[in-house]
């Protein structure tokens, strides 16, 4: 493989027990801010005291950001040292470089923002009956948004008859009543931030994630006014509006926790995190301080990341708390249409831009297939194929592909051949917004929609199209479903990663009055909020806020199990997690099983046994009816010999069985009980390929009405020691070579030497998994182990580190490039020495990757690979 230039990796940090302490290890200078950590404490250890152990080893340093809850502090060292002085000092319990975080980039959105079903999300997860039935509406809790700021002058955030909103400096009555901005407008994540208290975004994430939490534009009365009305989660919530990314989008992760920790202290009960830093392993900063604000009662919602393109393991960093929401994502699902009727079937349609008003055509203008040459039905992008065929006064059918053509040309094809209008029929599925031809009728109906068309046609084709006057609710075809772009699981130890799922795909929120107050985006971004509102409803129906982990198991156990679009089986739990999240049934229900998940993890560590509790939470004595309903499985690798996960895992029939030490179960109001679970793996499917399967225990109560409660489980076939780490697809781990001017190729064929100036030596890696210890090995010719190679950019090869994506933002190649200039070592993994200096001679590089849920012997519990001898010679 030709090598060109470096290109950055995910960063990647090491954490050790109490005692012991491994700097953080894989991150690439431009993940990470120079020279700058994150430092946590021993308990008993206060600010005073580490300042007073860094002054009297003569380490220089200028304070960040210092932590209470988190007992802590981030520092810039300015003197000539590295972590691993750090790491050396009395108290210090771990240390983690500071890492940039970005602002998710949000998917391209399909829709318009005047499609039906851009507003629909709320049939999807009973918000809808709970606001009207239930009157809920968040008032009296407190959301955080830790994101790009918020433009609290819109007017979807105003108070109840107020024409604007406003932030609680600008006088009393105001929605977003707390907040800060740590950063200003020309923070990049790696200049000084210069805080303020106006927490005004400038970005326009952060607004439409609070819009989506709880704005309200179901009456807006001044300019702009939405392009159709809306309303948020919970229209009533109070915001605190704290601001760590400047208009960039870009920012270091020690200002996103001190954010988190002035969250807590400001009351919030729940803090929306739409962000996060890719794959990773639990022990990452921002993870590490969540599980500490939940354990003192908050609640965290984190999008569970937007890499579903990218095949398994790749579930985002911030939400990889135990009692953290990990969120996925829903297309939405229904819409208001207009519809069309063709021998008695009604069809929603959508209405092209140009056209803008419902269509109303003669019953004489009947349907007129457009068919190519071959028989299938034609894009209607070349005028000729309207040849020799009477459309005059008809309505034409044409397939949607645009590969060759859009909507306007389609239409001017349609116009000229004198068609009354026209309806397209959207591939692969779903409804298409139409751009259209001026005063020519267009609609744009499912693939599905056309097929039941065609049908009817060749039967009948004089039978004559209805339309209708007025709107009526359908489910959108592939609606209602995981979204595409959602990040798979599972998480670097096999655990059930995303939790829960809400809409997030194709969502129309508030943005910064000065972008145009409205628009539509797609992303785990989106179905993060939607959990933080639902947060807000479920507190305020109890009465009480319950912890953050609490609130997570009745979402999880009464979300609704869903299918991919038109398929028989339940999607994956290493999807959607235990379902799309059901407001209506969380409010309502009387019981809860925990856990929350159960974890299985592989074939040789298989946990088959495992116990839940049935709680009643009624008035009244309760029976339960056990069952177990399979998901689909995933087959996340092509076969045995390749190492890289599928794009698109493969959908399988290999399911899992279990039985119940009881069947039914009679539970007393207030009163528990355990039930034994003996689960079976898969017979089908091959273990040489790693199918992840899952599926969800259920527990149904007898009484009319009831709410049923499941948890999900998951597993993976096979022996995950065999799962590949390395990307030997693409021949890595390789060394190359880097000249005096940074331009990196491939080693010469042959023995070959480095001067370290002229060239040196640069080891590649990248992963296709999780590895809990990712290690570059030196050994000298006499095959004595002298230490791990050490870069003053990424730190030591050594460390816990998430898989790679395919590629980056720039379609670029990801992996990690160690440019060993210095030829220094560090001795070993528990050493806090200075690194050294190789001297002159022969040495062997050897990458190791070491397996998941194994104990880390070297090597038997690591994938070795011999990178080759070469020597050393400075000149």
């Amino acid at each position: 493989m030709k090598i060109t230039a470096i290109l950055s990796a995910l960063a990647a940090t090491t954490l050790v027990s109490a005692g012991t302490f491994h700097i953080p290890k894989g991150q690439h200078t431009a993940n990470t801010v120079p020279n700058a950590f994150i430092v946590e404490y021993d308990d008993k250890v206060s600010h005073g005291d580490f300042h007073n152990s860094l002054n009297s080893h003569n380490i220089g340093f200028k304070v960040r950001n210092e932590y209470n809850i988190f007992n802590g502090a981030s520092v810039t060292v300015t003197s000539d040292h590295k972590g691993e002085a750090l790491a050396k000092l009395p108290g210090v319990k771990n240390v983690w470089p500071v890492q940039l975080r970005h602002v998710p980039k949000t998917k391209k959105s399909t829709k318009k923002p005047t499609d039906p079903e851009v507003v629909s999300d709320h049939h999807m997860t009973g918000v809808d009956v709970v606001h009207k039935k239930y009157k809920l509406t968040g008032k009296g809790v407190k959301i955080g948004v830790i994101d790009t700021g918020l433009d609290y002058n819109h007017p979807a955030f105003a108070a109840a008859g107020a024409n604007a909103g406003c932030f609680a400096r600008n006088g009393k009555n105001c929605r977003v009543a707390h907040g800060w901005d740590f950063v200003g407008d020309d923070y990049d994540g790696t200049n000084t931030p210069k805080p303020d208290a106006d927490p005004m975004d400038c970005f326009g994430h952060g607004t439409h994630v609070a819009g989506i939490i709880g704005g309200n534009a179901l009456n807006i009365k001044v300019s702009p006014k939405p392009p159709q009305p809306f309303v948020g989660v919970a229209p009533e919530v109070t915001f605190g509006a704290y601001r760590v990314f400047g208009c960039k989008g870009t920012a270091g992760n020690d200002i996103i926790m001190s954010a988190m920790e002035l969250a807590f202290n400001d009351g919030m009960d729940v803090i929306n995190m739409s962000l996060g830093g890719g794959s990773d392993f639990k022990y990452n900063a921002e993870a590490v301080l969540a599980e500490k604000l939940i354990a003192r009662g908050m609640a965290l919602a984190a999008a569970a990341g937007n890499d579903g393109e990218n095949g398994v393991w790749m579930v985002s960093d911030t939400g990889l708390g135990d009692s953290s929401s990990s969120v996925a994502s829903f297309d939405n699902a229904y819409g208001a249409y207009y519809s069309v009727s063709y021998g008695g079937v009604a069809h929603p349609y959508s209405i092209s831009t140009k056209w803008n008003k419902v269509i109303n055509l003669p019953a004489s203008a009947t349907l007129v297939p457009i068919f190519e040459k071959d028989g299938s039905l034609s894009d209607g992008c070349d005028a000729s194929v309207y040849a020799g065929k009477d459309v005059k006064g008809k309505v034409v059918l044409v397939v949607g592909d645009t590969t060759r053509c859009l909507s306007g040309g389609r239409g001017a094809n349609g116009v000229a051949a004198g068609a009354a209008g026209m309806l397209i029929q959207t591939t692969p599925y779903g409804i298409a917004s139409l751009g259209g031809t001026d005063n020519f009728p267009m609609g744009g109906i499912e693939f599905q929609a056309g097929e039941d068309l065609l049908a009817i046609w060749k039967k009948t084709p004089a039978s004559a199209l209805t339309w209708s006057t007025a709107q009526s609710s359908f489910l959108v075809e592939g609606g209602g479903t995981p979204s595409s772009f959602s990040s798979f699981g599972t998480d670097g130890e096999l655990r059930s990663k995303p939790d829960v799922a809400a809409p997030g795909g194709n969502i129309l929120s508030t943005l910064p009055l000065a972008q145009g107050g409205y628009g539509l985006m797609s992303g785990t971004s989106m179905a993060t909020p939607y959990v933080a509102g639902s947060h807000a409803l479920l507190i305020q129906a109890k009465h009480a806020k319950p912890r953050g982990d609490e609130i997570r198991k009745i979402f999880k156990n009464t979300a609704t199990i869903s299918s991919n679009f038109q398929s028989k089986t339940k999607t994956s739990a290493a999807k959607q997690g235990a379902g799309l999240i059901n407001v209506l049934n969380a409010i309502t229900a009387t019981a809860t099983i925990s856990p929350d998940h159960i974890d299985l993890l592989d074939t040789n560590h298989f946990q088959g046994t495992q116990k839940i509790t049935i709680k009643n939470t009624g008035k009244h004595t309760e029976t339960y009816t056990l069952s177990h309903i399979a998901a689909d499985a995933l087959n996340s690798y092509p076969d045995a010999k390749k190492a890289w996960p599928l794009a698109t895992p493969l959908v399988e029939p290999d399911y899992a069985t279990v039985s119940f030490s009881s069947a039914k179960v009679k539970v007393p109001a207030g009163k528990s009980v355990k039930v034994t679970l003996k689960f079976k793996e898969p017979k089908a499917g091959n273990a040489a390929q790693f199918p992840i399967y899952s599926g969800y225990v259920v527990a149904t109560p007898s009484s009319k009405g009831g709410v049923a409660v499941h948890v999900p489980y998951l597993g993976v076939k096979g022996d995950i020691a065999k799962v590949p780490i390395a990307d030997t697809d693409l021949k890595f781990p390789q060394v190359a070579t880097v000249d005096a001017q940074g331009n990196m190729t491939d080693l010469p064929k042959g023995p070959i030497t480095f001067d370290l100036k002229t060239n040196t030596p640069a080891v590649l890696i990248r992963l296709g998994s999780h590895t809990p210890d990712r290690q570059i090995r030196v050994y000298d010719d006499k095959k004595n182990f002298k230490g791990f190679v050490y870069t003053a950019d990424l730190g030591a090869a050594f460390g816990y580190k998430g898989r790679d994506t395919y590629y980056d933002s720039n379609n670029n190649l990801v992996f990690s490039a160690y440019v060993w200039k210095d030829a220094k070592v560090v001795a070993s993994e528990n050493s806090t020495e200075v690194p050294v200096s190789l001297p002159d001679g022969t040495y062997n590089i050897v990458s190791a990757n070491q397996h998941k849920l194994s104990k880390g012997a070297y090597p038997a519990d690591f994938e070795v690979f011999d990178l080759g001898s070469f020597k050393i010679a400075r000149a």
